[in-house]
């Protein structure tokens, strides 16, 4: 769930970071908004720590900033701020180690240069501490409130503070603020109680004068500590502080009303012009939220829509909708329905609303504030005839007659910056040339060349001049390697009907304010899938002898799909893909499979079903390698290692139990916690020596207890399905799953 604390005062909160590697990294929320006044308007939560890392005058030193940061970086946007984002980290470090739910408001604006020095610091005295939390609105009950709030996690690394934390006092050279891992009260109890081992209190800090929560905590004689050991008081003052404390931002910025989710959310909506023109397929989802009302009370969810007019021309205007799964948040729980549907292009679509029939029969309508969804149809990015090869991005779009004067790719593209972490954003407009007329629409197609960090992560649009209607906030990673004409593929072969459903996916994508949290994470940004495992059955539609790779036997050329993938362990894409990058990247996986001449995916087991497909539909040559097959669009080449499958191991003085449920919120296992990208079942049973039961997650994460501390469920074992990151011959569960080991009788 965390990682003790790089910092010594005066405030810490870990940032489970939703990220496809499943780091864990800490964001230390006041480091940013400390230096800001709210007497003369300036600084606060900016995103300035991003020009202030180096450790300038003692602030911002520890490995933490950085990897938070890096990690943080491909979230910005020119929707999302670096501040923003930030803020909320705080809501998804928070509620993930079990604190309350803080309230987060958007509209952040990011700074463009560091902001002055002068941090909180352990040596500062009491009165500076009194100085600093008033200069961004903190009277004294709540500096002292709100620094019990920060230090309910994390520690002191000896690293960074040696005068605190000698080197070698200290498990892992980090001395801990409390006994617990979880965001609660036990810094307060133990302090008052006596018994803390708060390294800020007592130890070497209080010899050098660097035992700043003591300062802190006494200088109202302990009065408003001792009311921090009572749990609800505890938790309601964090919540109420910390969302003050991230709506510190300049006098110039108006942040929104606290985000709160939808109960009906529309999303991922998109029109595309298919063969022809007389037809134009919708498609996306419908996000039902389930909190209060369970998704089996759903029985049909649909939309009901205006034709282009406004008018119902379209005769009964309703498209139908399928069950696509559920999803859970911290404090939310969704279901998902996707459609997809063909409509007359003469009539097309304006809006729609969503109508909700519940198993009784009664109805529930939702049409945005009585707005309805709006839907334009005037430009329409063309997706299967868009694609990014190498680094060239061609965008197509289809525009209505009458032809406007101009029409736009925009870019938003990432930019480096020398000596940062975060890219800067920088917008680029390309003109779009007009091509072929399908019947009421032209198409309009623009290219780029982007830099080889720009390919995977860069958002844009297709707009009409003179600000007219868009098509915005696409993204490069969404488009193929391939651009396909317009009535071969994706554009002319769709049905009437309904979405296909995903077959046994149930990811966690969203939380009441960010996105959900894996085991690691997640606000909005990686979430926790389970699925259920398929079996891949021997090609045999060609006796044209397959390709051959050391170690590896070839399957054969199968089905995969964009939504329900086969192999689900890691993935990656690259303009350099061969037989032996691919597999050298699944190393220690059973399977990798290559697809679309420029990706790589690994798995242990095959995620979704999978039929054999001809050898001829696998025909996209490698982009590192032209004289080797990397499988086409939804077809892919898999090979299976002939090393030893990854397993569950057998360690002395204990027994594997099997694979269990986890929460990010309710840690099942939480007296001690290990971190180790090398980790090994061997070594997480060292480290967890004298505790009855431990448990290894995500492939780095290893929990110790004596027993389980929250309700958990033994799961099928295809469901631990993380290699170990020090031995890719053991398993070391998965997204929000423990491999579990007992000690023996």
């Amino acid at each position: 769930m965390r990682r003790p604390s790089s910092f010594g005062l005066p405030f810490t909160v870990i940032l489970p970071v939703l990220s496809i590697s499943q780091t864990h990294d800490r964001l230390t929320i006041l480091e940013d908004m400390a230096t800001g006044s709210v007497f003369t308007g300036d600084g606060g939560l900016d995103a300035s720590i991003v020009f202030e890392l180096g450790g300038n005058q003692g602030d911002n030193i520890g490995s933490a900033f950085p990897s938070t940061l890096t990690t943080l970086a491909p979230y910005l946007s020119k929707r999302s701020s670096m501040a923003d984002i930030i803020a909320m980290g705080m809501y998804t470090a928070v509620r993930s180690c079990g604190g309350p739910a803080i309230a987060v408001k958007a509209g952040r604006v990011d700074a463009t240069a560091a902001g002055p020095v002068g941090v909180p610091l352990p040596q500062n005295s009491a009165f500076t501490f009194q100085n600093q939390f008033a200069r961004v609105g903190f009277n004294q009950t709540e500096m002292i409130q709100v620094v019990s709030c920060g230090h309910t996690l994390g520690g002191v690394h000896s690293a960074n503070f040696p005068q605190i934390v000698p080197p070698g006092s200290a498990p892992n050279e980090v001395r801990n603020f409390d006994t617990t891992v979880k965001f609660d009260e036990k810094l307060a109890v133990e302090y008052t109680s006596g018994t803390t081992q708060d390294p800020l209190v007592v130890g070497p800090s209080t010899n050098v004068g660097r035992n700043s929560d003591f300062k802190v905590f006494n200088i109202d004689g302990n009065v408003t500590i001792a009311t921090m050991t009572n749990p609800t008081t505890f938790q309601n003052a964090c919540k109420y502080l910390l969302a003050k404390m991230i709506d510190v931002v300049p006098s110039s910025v108006t942040l929104t009303d606290p985000i709160v989710p939808y109960d009906v959310k529309p999303t991922a909506l998109q029109l595309t012009l298919l063969a022809g023109g007389s037809n134009i397929q919708f498609a996306g989802e419908i996000r039902v939220r389930t909190t209060t009302r369970a998704a089996s009370q759903i029985a049909k969810v649909e939309l009901v829509y205006k034709d282009r007019t406004g008018g119902s021309g379209c005769g009964a205007c309703k498209i139908s909708t399928t069950s696509k799964g559920a999803a859970a948040g911290f404090d939310d729980n969704y279901a998902f329905y996707g459609f997809s549907a063909q409509l007359p292009s003469s009539t097309s679509i304006s809006s729609f609303t969503v109508l909700i029939t519940l198993t009784g029969g009664t109805t529930e309508t939702y049409n945005n504030n009585g707005n309805g969804f709006p839907v334009q149809d005037k430009i329409m990015l063309q997706s299967p005839q868009s694609c990014v090869t190498g680094n060239t991005l061609t965008v197509v779009a289809a525009v209505r007659s009458p032809a406007p004067a101009s029409v736009s790719l925009d870019l938003t593209l990432k930019v480096p910056r020398n000596g940062l972490l975060v890219p800067g954003l920088q917008g680029q407009s390309v003109a779009m040339t007009k091509g072929a007329t399908v019947g009421d629409y032209s198409l309009y197609s623009g290219s780029y060349i982007l830099d080889s960090s720009q390919v995977q992560n860069t958002k844009f649009d297709v707009s009409v001049g003179g600000g007219g209607p868009a098509d915005t906030f696409k993204s490069t990673g969404d488009l193929e390697a391939t651009c396909s004409p317009l009535g071969t593929g994706g554009g002319g072969t769709t049905t009437t009907s309904s979405s296909s459903t995903s077959t046994s996916s149930s990811s966690s994508t969203s939380s009441s304010t960010t996105s959900s949290s894996s085991s690691t994470s997640s606000s909005t940004i990686t979430s926790s899938t389970t699925r259920s495992s398929s079996t891949l059955t021997t090609s045999t539609t060609s006796s044209t002898p397959g390709p051959t790779l050391a170690g590896h036997t070839y399957e054969g050329c199968y089905t995969d799909s964009a939504t329900a993938r086969v192999l689900t362990g890691k993935s990656s894409s690259t303009s350099t893909l061969t037989y032996q990058s691919c597999a050298s990247y699944c190393a220690g996986y059973t399977y990798f499979g290559l697809e679309y001449g420029r990706e790589c995916y690994c798995g242990n087991s095959f995620s979704n079903p999978t039929t054999p497909a001809p050898a001829s539909d696998c025909s996209f040559k490698c982009s590192g390698d032209s004289t080797e097959i990397c499988g086409a669009g939804n077809r892919m080449n898999i090979f299976k290692s002939t090393s030893k499958a990854p397993s569950n191991t057998t360690v002395p003085g204990y027994t594997y139990a099997g694979c269990y449920t986890d929460s990010t919120s309710d840690r099942v296992l939480y007296k001690k916690v290990y971190f180790d990208s090398k980790l090994t079942i061997e070594k997480c049973a060292a480290a967890c020596k004298g505790y009855s039961i431990f448990g290894a997650e995500y492939g780095s994460q290893c929990y110790c207890d004596n027993a389980f501390s929250n309700p958990t469920t033994k799961v099928a074992e295809d469901d631990c399905g993380f290699i170990c990151g020090g031995d890719p011959t053991e398993l070391c569960g998965a997204g929000n799953r423990l491999s579990v080991y007992k000690a023996s009788p």
